[in-house]
């Protein structure tokens, strides 16, 4: 009898320059996230940072490129876990996707861990004005939504009561 391992997942959501790639780079330099497992990076877009693996704390990190929500199947990502045989995934999803394109397509054994929103403090509210759907659509489940760019200017209040009225959890 094959015996079935949990994955865990970590997904960083949000739009264009919002930070995701920066914030993920910094997670896998830090030794306490980063021990050696072996680690799959699936990113769902190429925005201006690069991940830079030789800064890493440990080489066991693959990253592999989607770039067409189309090929977000279940078939094609059993195919990355039997090809690497990673021990947890990371993804940067793309923020133009809707999420539950991704929740259809995950594998059964793999279970999302963190849901991690980052925003760009300056056109979030052009986002929840203009594409207010897929805003909401990111804003819904993520445990912690984190704003960068943030000045003294910034109205952190308003930031506050667009993420409550949308998903009370976050923090």
């Amino acid at each position: 009898m094959t015996e079935i391992r949990e994955i865990p997942v970590y997904l960083f959501t949000g739009f264009l320059d919002a930070g995701k790639t920066t914030f993920i780079q910094e997670t896998l330099e830090d030794p306490q996230f980063n021990g050696g497992e072996r680690t799959l990076v699936l990113l769902c877009e190429e925005g201006e940072a690069e991940l830079s693996p030789i800064k890493f704390a440990a080489s066991n990190v693959k990253i592999v490129t989607l770039d067409d929500e189309e090929d977000l199947t279940e078939e094609y990502l059993k195919g990355l876990e039997e090809k690497y045989r990673f021990e947890r995934i990371i993804v940067e999803y793309n923020g133009m996707w809707p999420l539950q394109a991704l929740y259809d397509a995950l594998p059964k054994d793999w279970d999302i861990y963190q849901i991690i929103l980052l925003a760009d403090s300056t056109t979030f509210a052009s986002y929840m004005t203009n594409m207010r759907q897929l805003a909401v659509d990111k804003l819904q489940d993520p445990e912690m939504v984190i704003f960068n760019r943030c000045t003294d200017a910034t109205d952190k209040a308003c930031l506050h009561r667009a993420v409550r009225m949308v998903n009370r959890r976050a923090q």
